[in-house]
């Protein structure tokens, strides 16, 4: 038993330690920093204007102003405490799946609310299995206010109308945020969903089909964990809020459990090959990847005496790198949104150093009046002197 303990840890480590120094920060894990740098009014506040709990943000809210490392490790830690629980309710098998399962490893080292929310998911179902529904209950609930995808495993509790009574009452609060949040937060999920590969590259075809028939053989019994991943998919579907990967990361824990119940011990092996395999590329493929435009120009500042001025989605990227002023200034209020310059807007008095994409309208804007410099350019951002 040690020595499969020691198989599986490794298993789950290895590639999530290296993911997650590979992986170059992506604008939503620099939103999280900075909303998480907000009070607890102030998190609530520019929840407004987003999607999402706040659980999340609280948590790394007390820990200071961590960097975008230490708010993944945390994320790190969530998902190992997945894996442990599985490991002490003894489902091995379910637990080696889940340390190779692609998007478990991916979101384990996000720096946002999917494993903490993957997390309590894991604590409730196996809750569940133990015949302890309020304390799944609490568990569920604490997944919903982590991530809203949390809500949908509520209906879990179908058996028992008071642990479902008690879950919904203590969402109320999380159900009301929801329900004040603009629908344009979420409407880029709407349509026919497509295989991220910002997030993770996709694998070739041929490992595709592979890994889809070892999964369809594997999984042609259907059992309870069948139904906690299913019932929560088909809800996701239903109301337009799946996204390929990060759904399946919160899912991982009744998932790899359903596959370990269902599949022949033959096949194990090979569906950890398998995942083994499209860790491994995604993996390279992050490691490879160049630097991204925005965060290139927003380096650049380092170099560059002055005052700056940011537009766009730069000036998430520029404000992890130095002191900035959003123009126009509706930016800072909530920099995870495009603000758009209103009728009349006019840039800051005084010679400042701008940065912004290539095509920013502020760029614009300032050329009317003003007299600009570049300093750097790439494809899509650029750095200018305006005087």
């Amino acid at each position: 038993m040690k020595r499969a303990v020691v198989g599986i840890a490794a298993l789950f480590f290895v590639p999530r330690l290296i993911l997650l120094f590979v992986r170059q920060p992506f604008f939503d894990e620099l939103f999280t920093h900075w909303i998480s740098g907000q009070s607890f009014a102030g998190i609530l506040r520019a929840l407004h204007y987003d999607s999402g709990p706040p659980l999340y943000y609280f948590i790394i809210h007390l820990l200071g102003d961590p960097p975008v490392l230490v708010i993944r490790a945390v994320s790190l830690l969530c998902s190992t405490i997945a894996l442990v629980a599985l490991l002490m309710s003894r489902r091995f098998t379910a637990a080696a799946l889940l340390a190779v399962f692609p998007p478990a490893v991916l979101l384990a080292v996000d720096a946002r609310a999917y494993a903490l929310c993957a997390m309590f998911v894991a604590l409730g179902v196996l809750a569940l299995d133990r015949d302890r529904p309020y304390l799944a209950a609490f568990a569920f609930v604490a997944a919903a206010y982590s991530h809203y995808y949390g809500a949908l495993f509520i209906v879990l509790l179908w058996r028992n109308w008071k642990p479902v009574a008690i879950a919904i009452v203590l969402f109320l609060p999380g159900a009301w945020l929801a329900l004040h949040q603009p629908r344009e937060s979420v409407a880029w999920m709407g349509g026919f969903p497509r295989y991220p590969d910002v997030l993770f590259a996709r694998p070739p075809i041929w490992l595709l089909v592979v890994a889809v028939a070892l999964l369809v053989v594997a999984a042609y019994r259907l059992n309870r964990y069948a139904a906690m991943t299913l019932i929560p998919l088909a809800l996701a579907l239903a109301l337009g809020i799946y996204f390929p990967l990060r759904f399946e990361s919160v899912i991982a824990v009744p998932f790899a459990l359903w596959i370990a119940a269902s599949a022949h011990k033959k096949l194990i092996p090979l569906l950890i090959a398998v995942g083994v395999a499209i860790c491994a590329i995604g993996i390279v493929d992050h490691a490879q990847r160049p630097l991204d435009d925005y965060r290139d120009a927003a380096m650049h500042l380092r170099g560059i005496e002055g005052p700056v001025v940011a537009s766009g989605y730069l000036y998430l990227e520029a404000i992890m790198v130095r002191p900035v002023v959003a123009f126009p200034p509706e930016q800072a209020l909530h920099p995870g949104w495009r603000a758009i310059p209103l009728p009349g807007s006019k840039p800051p008095d005084g010679t400042f150093i701008w940065i912004g994409e290539s095509r920013a309208p502020e760029l614009s804007i300032i050329r009317r009046s003003r007299k600009i410099t570049p300093i750097y350019v790439n494809q899509n951002a650029a750095i200018v002197k305006v005087n």
